[in-house]
């Protein structure tokens, strides 16, 4: 699967805009916690943590993909979208399923993996790179949806 930060930079030098990734460390020296942010001019894009500076800057750029998505299918496009735009809400901790299924949502999802996964990837590769991208979108919409309740 192409790696959120490659998909985000191709993305924005489409846009014309340069992605900028700022990270910082704290913590004890045996313990550190990174923090990075992304940023497309002044636009704060994403933002991350993680254990290292390359998980905290994958997870800012996986958030500023969804932010960027989230302005495209704003009405107005990206401008009305942006100071709206959330921070992508997170599974509970230790959640694992089982996730609904909605056949829309999940039809959408693995039309955008489809088109995202590279182009290079053949066959069981990319059957698994889109597969595994589909799932992670498909959590995080039903995680923006809220307390999901399925009904008999």
């Amino acid at each position: 699967m192409a790696h959120p930060k490659g998909v985000l930079i191709e993305r924005l030098q489409k846009e014309g805009r340069q992605p900028r990734f700022e990270a910082r460390m704290s913590g004890p020296d045996h313990e550190p916690e990174f923090e990075a942010e992304v940023r497309a001019g002044d636009e704060v894009l994403g933002r991350g943590r993680g254990a290292n500076k390359r998980t905290a800057e994958r997870l800012a750029a996986e958030e500023a993909l969804r932010t960027l998505d989230a302005q495209d299918e704003a009405p107005g496009g990206t401008e009305a979208a942006a100071s709206t735009a959330e921070p992508a809400p997170r599974a509970p901790e230790g959640f694992d399923g089982p996730w609904p299924l909605f056949e829309p949502i999940l039809a959408a999802t693995l039309r955008i993996a489809h088109e995202r996964v590279a182009a290079g990837l053949a066959t069981d590769e990319a059957r698994e790179a889109i597969e595994a991208f589909s799932l992670e979108l498909y959590k995080n919409v039903l995680l923006g949806l809220g307390e999901v309740v399925e009904e008999d």
